[in-house]
């Protein structure tokens, strides 16, 4: 490779360099320039269709911008991969002492396009990369990178001379088993040994989307509606009436359904692969003019030039909640924010980063973030400890995830387990479901928690990067202040703090889908399965009264708290005929 790109001395003569290009994504089409300098520096400007994004690192801090312009320094895994990327950019491992990295000979490979020989490249410090050079040319012509569970594969072409060395002015990357979301980096021009400003490099001062406080400057206090285990606000979109939404820190991203944003003749482009908790579905992109959230007090805030993503979200999650959802506020709305949710009064406070104080009677908890989510260390059972996404999006206690589990062999050592079924943006999964010893969150902690094992292959609840998420069945727990400029989380124990977890005594969940309720799951050996409830049996009512008049959280409450040996009587329909089924409550786990 050195050899084939101009020598030893036209690499180690090369110091910065400054290029600028076209670049294709998503459906969407736009432009690139990047600066580098060797041997830690690094830094691009991305514009595509309505996104500006921008990231860098200045040789210790590395740091980005999200699509709304709000700038995100780097932590833990993030930074980690932010210095390996680096790195590579600059082809340090080209350097005689190889930069610091370490190179193995993987194996000489064959395939219609000629014979490569491959290396497993690991730099000093993140993920290796598996480079492929064609055996003939020496030219590197397909880098291999995994990242968690993404995999990407970028073909290079077109070497050209650049100064004294030949560059790959065409860069292909596309994602394994997301084919929406390829990208075609085209360069137009590159500049080598070129004054290079550090100003570049440094984080920028950019503009963040306005906020605009309605009631009272830096401060707004929002009553949210806790429905399901998830907080709901209430939301307006370009002066729409509002709408109900789900506040969620998993959300890397504020989504409107699609079927609702059509409604709302809201404008999309692009088309990228989108990952949710079970999978990953199609979306799309929009930029709102206003994004208000507002009580009826008339307190709340107004964002302006919000861009978000455009996905359907409603089909997958309505039959759960029994009720529509608009969308998802996420990490481009709350991001600009210091939020305060208090589980008890059922009450969000938003805050100014800039002037916020913490004043609370809670224990701060560092926080770093995964992307855009924020991560906290837990401890399960005294010893197993690991990394976990905080979850405001979730409804379980912990969900660990599948590879975290596979490593501690914790279904097989946590006693009698549970099968059952989630859903999430890409769709449904199944996990199972165990008690544990004992949770513990900094100086907090309590026993028997109930701990979701993900069975998902793909998705959020699938990542080998981070040991699990944690759900609002320990976040209502306390009075959660979250506080992202300052990577930042405040817990303070409330009335809930010392109450064990609940599961379903009854072992049926139930859904509504075209107006009529359904059994959407009877777990095996559960109370409703021995009375014979089956899976799509329409429920007419319980205990009497209608299932259509019936809240979900009070039925949740009933078969969580019901007493044991208390019978609930179900009506059902199945077919032409009406039975009805007598269900006696049972601690099942």
């Amino acid at each position: 490779m050195v050899t084939a790109t101009g020598g030893r001395a036209a690499w180690e003569a090369e110091h910065t360099g400054h290029l600028s290009g076209r670049v294709s994504a998503f459906g969407l089409s736009g432009t690139i320039e990047a600066w580098t300098a060797r041997p830690d520096r690094s830094a691009s400007a991305t514009k595509l269709g309505p996104f500006t994004l921008l990231e860098g690192m200045d040789g210790a801090a590395a740091w980005r911008t999200d699509p709304s312009g709000k700038l995100q320094m780097l932590d833990g895994r993030d930074l980690v991969r932010a210095r390996a990327s680096v790195w590579f950019e600059n082809e340090n491992y080209l350097a005689s002492d190889h930069g610091g990295g370490q190179i193995r000979w993987i194996a000489t490979e064959k395939d219609s396009a000629g014979t490569f020989d491959v290396l497993e490249i690991t730099p000093p410090a993140g993920d290796s990369r598996r480079y492929a050079f064609d055996a003939a040319t020496g030219l590197l012509v397909r880098v291999t990178l995994k990242e968690d569970q993404q995999s990407a594969l970028s073909t290079l072409s077109d070497y050209r001379p650049a100064g004294s060395r030949k560059v790959a002015y065409v860069t292909h990357t596309a994602i394994v088993n997301m084919p929406a979301n390829a990208l075609t980096v085209t360069l137009d021009s590159i500049e080598v040994n070129v004054p290079v400003d550090a100003s570049h490099f440094a984080p920028p001062r950019t503009a963040a989307p306005g906020v605009r406080w309605l009631k009272q400057d830096g401060i707004a206090r929002l009553a949210f509606q806790y429905r399901g285990r998830h907080v709901w606000l209430r939301a307006s979109i370009n002066g729409a009436q509002p709408a109900d939404f789900l506040f969620d820190t998993g959300a890397s991203i504020t989504i409107l359904d699609s079927a609702y944003a059509a409604k709302m003749g809201i404008e999309t482009t692009g088309k990228m692969d989108a990952m949710g908790a079970g999978s990953s579905g199609g979306a799309s992109f929009a930029t709102l003019k206003s994004l208000r959230v507002a009580g009826d007090d008339g307190d709340g805030v107004e964002l302006s030039d919000q861009k978000i993503g455009v996905l359907s979200v409603n089909g997958v999650l309505a039959p759960f909640f029994w009720r529509d959802c608009a969308g998802v506020l996420g990490y481009g709305f709350i991001s600009q924010f210091v939020n305060e949710i208090d589980f008890d009064a059922d009450t969000l406070v938003l805050r100014d980063p800039k002037s916020f104080e913490y004043h609370g009677a809670g224990t701060m908890i560092p926080m770093t973030l995964a992307g855009t989510v924020p991560v906290v260390r837990l401890k399960l059972d005294g010893s197993i400890e690991g990394d976990y996404r905080l979850d405001v999006g979730s409804n379980s206690t912990v969900d660990v995830h599948g590879p975290f589990a596979k490593k501690h062999a914790l279904e097989g050592t946590t006693g009698k387990s549970l099968e059952v079924t989630g859903a999430g943006f890409g769709g449904q999964f199944t996990s199972r479901v165990v008690r544990m010893k004992r949770i513990e969150i900094g100086p907090y902690g309590w026993d028997r928690p109930i701990v979701s094992l993900s069975g998902a292959t793909t998705g959020a609840l699938a990542s080998e990067d981070y040991a699990g998420n944690i759900g609002n069945q320990i976040l209502e727990r306390f009075k959660c202040t979250l506080d992202y400029d300052r990577h930042q989380v405040y817990l303070e124990p409330g009335q809930k703090y010392r109450e064990p977890d609940h599961f379903s005594r009854a072992g049926v969940l139930l859904i509504k889908v075209n107006g009529v309720v359904r059994a959407g799951e009877v777990l095996k050996g559960s109370p409703a399965a021995s009375a014979g409830l089956r899976k799509d049996d329409e429920v007419l009512s319980i205990d009497g009264k209608a299932a259509l008049s019936c809240e979900p959280d009070d039925l949740a409450r009933l078969f969580e708290e019901g007493a044991e040996g208390r019978k609930v009587v179900f009506e059902i329909k199945r077919g032409d005929k009406v039975k009805k089924l007598k269900v006696k409550l049972k601690e099942m786990i």
